[in-house]
């Protein structure tokens, strides 16, 4: 258990939630983590995901496809899908951050999904600025 409440509180410091006053496997026996709402958390994780899916679709299907085929091309689609990548980005740090606060008990099962998440949307809003600016 050690291990992993040294992985709980590095995440905590990178999340800047403030750190579990108890170690973790005392707060599982005591059975505290059971009694956690998850409603928020997962709606708002949810959300990101649904963004992030929204993002790609404006991205590689409707603005570059679509759009030119029925004659419409405006240049508010890269400003679009950067607004969407830092919302979608914004979303999900927040989900993050509420699952760490309340030390929700699947915190550590989002975290990989998350992560790969936050790389895609990383990656895209450096292209899409790099776009911009070249």
């Amino acid at each position: 258990m050690a291990m992993i409440d040294t992985v709980d509180r590095f995440f905590a410091r990178l999340l800047r939630v403030p750190p579990p006053t108890q170690p973790l496997a005392e707060t599982c026996d005591a059975g505290i983590e059971s009694e956690v709402d998850s409603a928020p958390a997962t709606r708002a994780f949810g959300l990101s995901l649904l963004i992030s899916g929204l993002r790609c679709t404006l991205q590689y299907i409707i603005l570059p496809v679509v759009l030119p085929l029925i004659g419409f091309a405006t240049d508010l689609a890269l400003p679009l899908v950067i607004l969407l990548d830092l919302l979608a980005l914004t979303l999900l740090v927040r989900s993050l951050r509420y699952f760490w606060a309340v030390r929700h008990p699947r915190r550590f099962d989002m975290l990989p999904l998350s992560a790969v998440i936050l790389l895609i949307i990383l990656l895209s809003l450096g292209f899409d600025l790099w776009r911009i600016v070249a």
